[in-house]
């Protein structure tokens, strides 16, 4: 595999700096969210205040995350009294090694937290935008580098996990770090950026085990055993607390089953979920095949069967929503890195950061509509997957054999 260079290395005093200067702005940040926002409020991030409390019952008071008096407290925090059978129990369904991320602000005052938790989003984000064009050899112009900054903070999606506290943000710029070290050949950061995104498995459960056999076949083992390592710690952390977790959490996603209604997207446009996990195999299982037929030529192929196996696991993943879809942007940008037109690019990313709105402004119930959140996921949620299925299925790797073997940009 060829080396790709990064931007040019910067001096010790230098990186320093950027360190000192970016603790700064963080906790700038952090200082004023917490003034302007989450101290005027008792709950402001939504998403975030399940595992907050989940993990600080387990950490402060020993208690079991997935018990049912830990989802009664949430459930008296989050409604004031025990939720209706027809609600959203609210009940802690994380894995328990998401402690690595969430743990240390659990032990935190909630209204700190959220606004510490609120900064690590917008660094995410940041490191999203940063790497995520460099993972996927996508060189956009200045010009159009600062629309696509405005369309990923302005993107339907992002925002939403943006305003939910999604810990989706976090998990799409460790998959974007991940590929981008496996193009860069950082093994090591490649395979602890994939560990660490597994605390949230329906957005790496395709993907993990995908890049575990492709390093495994190509024998990069500095990427397995820094994945091995890493994950073995983590899900070794919270033994103490809870030695079962992995039990209880298979049991508390059976339970979380039954009160969701996020089908996945494919499940809802074919309105059978044996005909969608059917379809989704066969993706899977041509996608497997087509790179691994033209792998040794091609070596730009494994882009394109990663942003496949990314669109995929977000066309099937179960209990998803279009909070989770930040990560899709990184087939997009790969799509992107065949398109010869900036202008086509930027109609392209217009068209989206628009569309979507209206989507939700014309089409979708009041927001205070008990039905806007399902008709949100019914109609959003499947358009950017099956946009970028039917965009790399013209994209095949076999189809466009001339584009990927002369392209100018090393690849994978």
């Amino acid at each position: 595999m060829t080396h790709v260079p990064s931007s040019p290395f910067l001096s010790t005093a230098q990186r320093a700096l950027l360190v000192a200067l970016t603790l700064v702005l963080l906790v700038l940040n952090t200082w004023a969210v917490y003034n302007v926002l989450t101290s005027r409020a008792s709950i402001v991030v939504w998403d975030f205040h399940t595992p907050w409390l989940g993990l600080r019952a387990m950490l402060r008071d020993g208690l079991n995350p997935y018990g049912e008096d830990v989802t009664l407290a949430i459930q008296q925090q989050r409604y004031g009294r025990p939720a209706y059978p027809d609600e959203d129990q609210l009940a802690f369904a994380y894995p328990l090694h998401i402690v690595t991320v969430v743990g240390p602000l659990a032990l935190l005052p909630l209204p700190v937290a959220q606004a510490l938790w609120f900064s690590l989003l917008e660094a995410s984000l940041l490191i999203f935008f940063i790497v995520a064009p460099w993972s996927v050899g996508w060189r956009p112009p200045t010009w159009l580098l600062a629309l696509t900054a405005v369309f990923i903070l302005g993107l339907y999606p992002n925002v939403w996990a943006m305003i939910l506290g999604q810990v989706s943000i976090v998990v799409a710029a460790l998959v974007a770090l991940a590929w981008w070290g496996l193009r860069t050949e950082r093994w090591g950061l490649a395979g602890v950026c994939l560990a660490l995104a597994t605390i949230k498995p329906q957005m790496t459960f395709l993907l993990v085990p995908f890049l575990l056999i492709w390093s495994t076949n190509q024998r990069y083992w500095r990427l397995l055993l820094a994945f091995a390592a890493t994950f073995g710690a983590i899900v070794l952390l919270p033994l103490p607390w809870l030695p079962n977790w992995p039990l209880e959490w298979l049991a508390s996603l059976g339970r979380y089953a039954g009160y969701t209604v996020w089908d996945p997207p494919l499940v809802m446009l074919t309105g059978s979920a044996w005909l969608g996990g059917v379809i989704a195999v066969l993706l899977l299982a041509w996608t497997m095949y087509s790179w691994w037929h033209v792998r040794e030529r091609q070596p730009a192929a494994l882009d394109w069967a990663l942003a496949m196996v990314i669109v995929v696991s977000v066309l099937v993943a179960p209990r998803t929503s279009q909070a989770n879809q930040l990560v899709l942007l990184l087939p997009l940008f790969f799509v992107f890195t065949r398109l010869n037109k900036t202008g086509s690019i930027a109609i392209v990313e217009i068209l989206l950061l628009v569309g979507l709105w209206l989507i939700d402004y014309i089409l979708l119930p009041p927001p205070n509509s008990p039905h806007h959140m399902i008709w949100q996921h019914r109609l959003i949620s499947p358009i950017l997957p099956v946009g970028l299925t039917l965009a790399l299925l013209y994209l095949h790797p076999r189809r466009h054999k001339r584009e990927l073997t002369q392209c100018k940009e090393p690849q994978l």
